[in-house]
């Protein structure tokens, strides 16, 4: 299961897994369905793209990600 939000969002680095400073990413896919607790808590593989401190696409990223700091997954309609 995975969620889209298609929105750019800037983490700390104690935030994500695996780099050195801020990350600015454009979501554009997260994977709500396979949490990873790491430092106990729930952890997300998100899929964007990396965009540089000048506002240019870096290129394509991945990273493990605190849910906490993620926006909320988006709802199921139900009919």
């Amino acid at each position: 299961m995975t969620g889209t939000s298609e929105s750019v969002s800037r983490f700390a680095e104690a935030d994500y897994c695996y780099g050195v400073g801020p990350l600015t990413i454009r979501i554009e896919r997260i994977d709500w369905g396979s949490p990873v607790v790491y430092d106990g808590e729930n952890w997300y593989e998100v899929h964007g793209l990396e965009i540089g401190v000048n506002g240019m696409v870096i290129g394509r990223r991945q990273a493990l990600v605190r849910g906490r700091r993620l926006p909320p997954p988006p709802t199921v309609r139900r009919r």
